[in-house]
């Protein structure tokens, strides 16, 4: 009687060391499920965010606008960083007229325009609306928009100008073996020019000016493409679509991870 009963108990504790096994089995499982779950969630909320994410683009946006220079950073190894221009006074874009571009260009660029649905037809009218608006309004505000050379600015050209040309005088008078007295040469150049001084400081100013508006048009080309492009990757839905793809193909996965899970859990393999 005695060999029975302890037979028995042999036999409850085994089963509970079965059972205890069995379960850590499936604990250790639902664990490893869940990590892979997440970490599938994750992967899916970052490729969701790098694909959607516009502030890499409006980031060197800004910076082109600004005449930055891209170019190898000689304290990190192998990475480029922006660098302000070495001459401010080069720049085409005033600080006001970069943040309003800058506005505009946001208004277009970002998630909510890549999640769109657009056909051919509707990407052509905003297109169109958005040269004429955009191209009226700054042509409109160039004064502002435009960086414009001070008057010292351009007097500094101005006194450049008589410098050179009162070198090409000595040079003259120097082939010719000639005297020449450059104190003299350059009161005679500077009583020429007297007449005409303010006309010549405007002449220089509106001369800025003009090389800035001819830079208008290959800067507004550039803006027109990156707006095309973000409305062409909505065009029927395809970046919303494409997204769309991705999760159905992770929950595809997912679920047969928990379908392999669930069979082993009910003993099939």
């Amino acid at each position: 009687m005695e060999e029975q009963n302890q037979q028995f108990n042999d036999n409850d504790i085994a089963n509970q060391v079965a059972v205890h096994s069995e379960t850590q089995r499936n604990n250790l499982v639902a664990q490893q499920t869940n990590q892979m779950q997440y970490q599938m969630e994750e992967a899916e909320k970052n490729l969701a965010d790098s694909q959607l994410d516009c502030e890499r683009i409006l980031f060197e946006l800004y910076h082109s606008l600004k005449q930055d220079v891209l170019r190898p950073n000689p304290n990190k190894d192998g990475v480029l960083d922006w660098f302000e221009i070495n001459d401010p006074k080069k720049r085409v874009f005033t600080d006001e007229g970069i943040d309003e571009i800058m506005q505009v260009m946001k208004t277009y660029i970002n998630k909510e325009t890549l999640l769109s649905n657009f056909d051919d037809k509707k990407i052509n009218e905003r297109m169109l609306d958005f040269c004429l608006a955009f191209n009226g309004k700054f042509m409109l505000k160039y004064e502002v928009i435009f960086n414009t050379p001070t008057l010292e600015e351009c007097k500094a050209v101005l006194v450049n100008m008589i410098d050179e040309k009162v070198k090409k005088i000595k040079m003259t008078s120097e082939i010719l073996n000639e005297n020449c007295d450059e104190i003299e040469v350059r009161k005679k150049v500077i009583l020429e020019l007297k007449p005409r001084m303010e006309y010549e400081l405007s002449k220089i100013k509106d001369e800025k000016r003009k090389v800035n508006l001819r830079a208008w048009e290959m800067v507004f080309t550039m803006l027109k493409h990156l707006i095309e492009s973000t409305h062409h990757r909505a065009w029927k839905g395809e970046e919303r679509g494409s997204l769309r793809r991705h999760f159905n193909i992770s929950e595809v996965i997912g679920g047969g991870n928990q379908t392999v899970q669930q069979k082993k859990k009910w003993g099939i393999w």
